[in-house]
């Protein structure tokens, strides 16, 4: 079952890093690992994992395990490297779909569904978790139609195409959405309550 949690109070300028920090301190717990298939994660991302900054309160400053394995030659991802990765401790693959910032092949869907194959194979428990960010409507299927567990992205960039004035969203299994509603909001609460009309501007 796939459900999805829209983040309409988002900041505009980090609303992608807001869906993608709660997603992962939502899932993650100390004692967990985290590996990005995809190499190093772009600059917001880096201070919410605490390899950069002053690491207050990131996810390495709660105990969480952080490793990353490097793109191949070719821009794609190297799954004998990740195989070598993963240990008992691996909770969660993250693939970071884009480029961000830096100068590679953006991941194709195939690749997504290649990988989480690979890894569900080696561990079924393991999530696998897509930043989705530039990737929506680009393809008739998304990552979590492919194997992925859980994405998330932005509303203003690809679907939003600069309408909408902030947002972003968690898609997929949904107990795992339900785990990150409880991040975005707290234990109880969950989605059902978000910032009232008269706090945030809507677009109708």
């Amino acid at each position: 079952e796939i459900y999805t949690l829209s983040l309409h109070d988002a900041l505009p300028i980090c609303q992608v890093t807001h869906a993608l920090a709660i997603t992962l301190f939502g899932l993650l717990k100390a004692g967990d690992e985290l590996i990005y298939a995809t190499g190093r994660p772009y600059d917001t991302l880096e201070e919410v994992i605490g390899i950069r900054g002053s690491g207050m309160g990131s996810l390495i400053d709660n105990g969480v395990i952080y490793r990353q394995t490097e793109l191949t030659d070719d821009g794609g991802i190297d799954k004998q490297a990740l195989r070598s990765s993963i240990s008992d401790k691996t909770k969660m693959v993250s693939i970071q779909r884009s480029m961000g910032y830096g100068w590679h092949i953006p991941i194709t869907v195939n690749q997504i569904a290649e990988t989480a194959a690979f890894v569900h194979e080696i561990n079924p428990d393991i999530i696998i978790m897509v930043d989705n960010s530039y990737g929506e409507f680009v393809t008739s299927a998304d990552p979590v139609a492919v194997g992925a567990d859980i994405m998330a992205g932005s509303l203003i960039k690809n679907p939003g195409g600069g309408i909408a004035l902030s947002g972003g969203y968690v898609c997929g299994r949904a107990d795992l959405v339900e785990k990150v509603a409880y991040r975005m909001t707290c234990p109880g609460i969950r989605s059902e309550e978000h910032t009232s009309e008269l706090q945030s501007r809507q677009v109708i």
